[in-house]
Order: C-alpha cells, then sequence, then structure tokens
C-alpha cells in the first residue's frame, strides 16, 4: 500500500520550493546550479518529482527541458505545513503555539508589537479571529 504523500517539506524540498518561488520558474539545471553545495543533477531532479507528485510543482516541456512552476503561492504553502504543524505538534492549538514562540523568546519585543497591529488592524476590519483562538488566554 503506497503511503500518503506528506503535506509538509523535507529541508531540501523546502529549499527548491523556496527558489522556485523566488524565481518563478526554473528548470532542473537552473535549480541545480542556484543551490549551495554541489547537488548533483539527478539527486536534485529527484526532489523535484517528488514536490511535484506532492502536488507542489507542475511543469511544462519547453524543447527537450521541463520547466517547473509552484502549484501554488508561498502563503498557501506556508499555512498548510503551519496548519499541520499546529495540529501535529501543538494539539491544534495555534494559542499555544504562540506562547511557545513567547515562552522561548523567539518573538522579540517588535514581533509582538507587530502582532498586536495585526489583531487590532483584524479587529477594525470585522474580520477577528475565531473565538477557538483565543483559548489560550491572555499574558
Amino acid at each position: 500500500m503506497p503511503r500518503t504523500p506528506s503535506k509538509t517539506f523535507t529541508e531540501k524540498e523546502l529549499e527548491i520550493l523556496q527558489l522556485i518561488w523566488e524565481l518563478g520558474e526554473a528548470t532542473t539545471r537552473e535549480i541545480q546550479t542556484r543551490l549551495p553545495g554541489d547537488r548533483h543533477y539527478n539527486s536534485v531532479l529527484t526532489i523535484i518529482r517528488v514536490l511535484e507528485r506532492k502536488g507542489h510543482l507542475t511543469h511544462r516541456v519547453e524543447g527537450k527541458a521541463h520547466v517547473y512552476r509552484a502549484s501554488q503561492q508561498p502563503a498557501k504553502s506556508r499555512g498548510r505545513v503551519l496548519g499541520q504543524l499546529i495540529k501535529q505538534v501543538f494539539g491544534g492549538s495555534a494559542a499555544s503555539l504562540v506562547l511557545h514562540l513567547v515562552d522561548t523568546g523567539d518573538l522579540t519585543e517588535a514581533d509582538l508589537r507587530e502582532v498586536r497591529q495585526q489583531i487590532a488592524a483584524r479587529a477594525e476590519t470585522g474580520k477577528g479571529a475565531s473565538p477557538k483562538a483565543h483559548r489560550g488566554g491572555k499574558r
């Protein structure tokens, strides 16, 4: 029975996907030459094919080359990965994730100010967070 494709990315998959987001589209050779270190062409191609099989990339044929592009915008892919992380690691609680970042010091005062501003802006436009997001309480 085949494995269900992962919704998250390996480090190498994300590295290639970020390059494609930056470039818009690229061939395997273009990706290979822009990756740090000495990556073998076939290794890069294998990761590209995995990303395509997972639905993160599509391609078009141009001469003998396949030109790859991302299937989704970076924000949508990040949201998908973050949602999976919240579900698997934080029991579905986004508040737990944020509180963890606050507790570990990974959010600076500037980050916290920006978060507060975003929350205030959303509240003003009537696009406030759902009640579920407030489970963790105030800090």
